[in-house]
C-alpha cells in the first residue's frame, strides 16, 4: 500500500483507491433482461429469532439501482460489494413491485398455512426510504400486501440515516400497527473516526442517536448493524470496538443488535487489503468473546443480539482454523445462541478445537 505523509494527502489517497475500485466493479456488472429485472434477486425462509420466540424470516432481496452513497462521489463503504447487485439499467417501479409480488406470492401460501411467526425482512442493497430507490408508491404496494397476514408479526427494512423522517415514519406506522416494526441501520461502530476513516460510512453518532429518539416517539424499533472488524484494526482492536459498541447501543435501549464479521466482498477496498495479505476476516473466538463480554443475560431480556456471518467458515468469512469439525462446531453454537438468546450456549460447543491454543497469538497481530 502506498505510503502517504500527511493526513490531507491520506484522505485524497483513501477516497480516490476507494472510487476507482468502485468503477472497476461496477463496470463488471452486466445487461439484465425484462425478465431479470422483474424477479427479485433472491428470497428465501429459514427459522430466525423473533422479538419473544423462535419463528422463521421471510426475507426478499429486491432488485434496484443501487445504493447512493456508493453510487456517488464517495465510492461507498471499504467492506461493501452489495451495489454489484444492483442494475446498469434503469429499474421502473412496477418492476420492483413485479418483484416483490413474485417473491411474496410464491411464499405467501407457505407462510398463512404455518403455525408459526414470521418476521418479513426486505433488503434491497440500499435504502427503503431513499426515493430515487425505492418510490412511495412501492411502499404503499409492500405496506398493503403485508398488514393482513397475521402471522408476519415483524417487519424490518435498510435505510441510511438521511432518508429516515417523521412522514416516512408516521406512513410506515399508521399501516403496520399491528406489527412490531424496526428499522436496520448500517451504525457499524459507535466510534466516528473508525466509521469514517476506516469504514468510510459517511454518517456520525450522534445523528444516529438523533433517528433513533424519532423512532422511539412513533413506536419504531431500531436494528443497529455492528461490523465485527472493519479494515485496518487488529483482531484485538476489533474486540475493543465491538464491545465498547455493543455496550453504549444496550444503554440506549436499541431493539436488537445484528453483529456482522467483515466477509470479503468483490471489488471493494477490503478485498485489496485481503488480496495484499494485509487483512485476515476475524475469528469465531472473537466474536463469542466479545458477546460474553459485552451483554448480560439480564439485557437479553430487552435488546435482541443476532448474528448471521456470510461467508462463514471459509477463507474469506468468519472461521477459526478452517477444519471442517471446528467451523461446523464454531457455526452451530452462533446460532444457537442467536435462536435461544441464551449465554450459556456460548459455552457448550461439541468440538473443542486445538487452534483455540493458538488463538491468543493471532488475535494481537493479525
Amino acid at each position: 500500500m502506498k505510503k502517504v505523509s500527511n493526513p490531507i494527502e491520506h484522505d485524497l489517497w483513501f477516497l480516490g483507491r476507494i472510487k476507482s475500485m468502485r468503477q472497476k466493479a461496477l463496470k463488471r456488472r452486466k445487461n439484465l433482461s425484462t425478465f431479470q429485472l422483474e424477479r427479485p434477486i433472491s428470497f428465501w425462509i429459514k427459522k430466525d429469532r423473533l422479538v419473544n420466540e423462535i419463528g422463521k424470516e421471510f426475507t426478499i432481496i429486491l432488485r434496484t439501482k443501487g445504493c447512493s452513497w456508493a453510487l456517488g462521489e464517495s465510492g461507498g463503504c471499504t467492506m461493501c460489494g452489495y451495489i454489484q447487485d444492483a442494475t446498469i439499467e434503469d429499474v421502473d417501479q412496477d418492476q420492483i413491485i413485479k418483484q416483490f409480488d413474485y417473491a411474496f406470492n410464491n411464499k405467501i401460501k407457505d407462510i398463512t398455512d404455518d403455525e408459526e411467526n414470521y418476521i418479513l425482512k426486505i433488503f434491497n442493497s440500499g435504502s427503503f426510504f431513499d426515493d430515487n430507490e425505492i418510490s412511495d408508491k412501492i411502499r404503499m404496494h409492500i405496506y398493503e400486501k403485508v398488514a393482513n397476514i397475521k402471522n408476519i408479526k415483524e417487519f424490518v427494512i435498510e435505510s441510511r440515516l438521511k432518508y429516515i423522517n417523521f412522514e416516512k415514519l408516521k406512513e410506515l406506522k399508521e399501516n403496520l400497527k399491528k406489527k412490531h416494526i424496526e428499522i436496520a441501520i448500517g451504525l457499524e461502530t459507535v466510534n466516528d473516526y473508525i466509521r469514517n476513516y476506516y469504514i468510510n460510512k459517511g454518517m456520525l453518532f450522534n445523528d444516529f442517536k438523533t433517528v433513533l429518539n424519532m423512532c422511539k416517539e412513533n413506536d419504531i424499533g431500531v436494528k443497529s448493524y455492528l461490523l465485527l472488524k472493519p479494515p485496518f484494526l487488529n483482531e484485538q482492536g476489533a474486540i475493543d470496538d465491538c464491545i465498547n459498541s455493543i455496550t453504549n447501543l444496550i444503554n440506549l435501549k436499541v431493539n436488537t443488535i445484528s453483529i456482522n464479521p467483515v466477509n470479503i466482498q468483490k471489488g471493494t477496498l477490503l478485498e485489496y487489503l485481503y488480496l495484499q495479505k494485509r487483512y485476515r476476516p476475524p475469528w469465531y473466538y472473537s466474536l463469542f468473546k466479545v458477546l460474553k463480554k459485552s451483554v448480560n443475560q439480564d439485557d437479553l431480556k430487552y435488546v435482541r443480539i443476532v448474528s448471521d456471518p456470510s461467508g462463514a467458515g471459509t477463507k474469506k468469512g468468519i472461521h477459526n482454523c478452517l477444519k471442517r469439525e471446528c467451523e461446523v462446531s464454531a457455526k452451530k453454537t452462533l446460532r444457537n445462541f442467536v435462536l435461544s438468546q441464551d449465554l450459556t450456549t456460548l459455552d457448550q460447543s461439541e468440538f473443542e478445537c486445538e487452534c483455540k491454543r493458538q488463538y491468543p497469538f493471532e488475535k494481537l497481530f493479525h
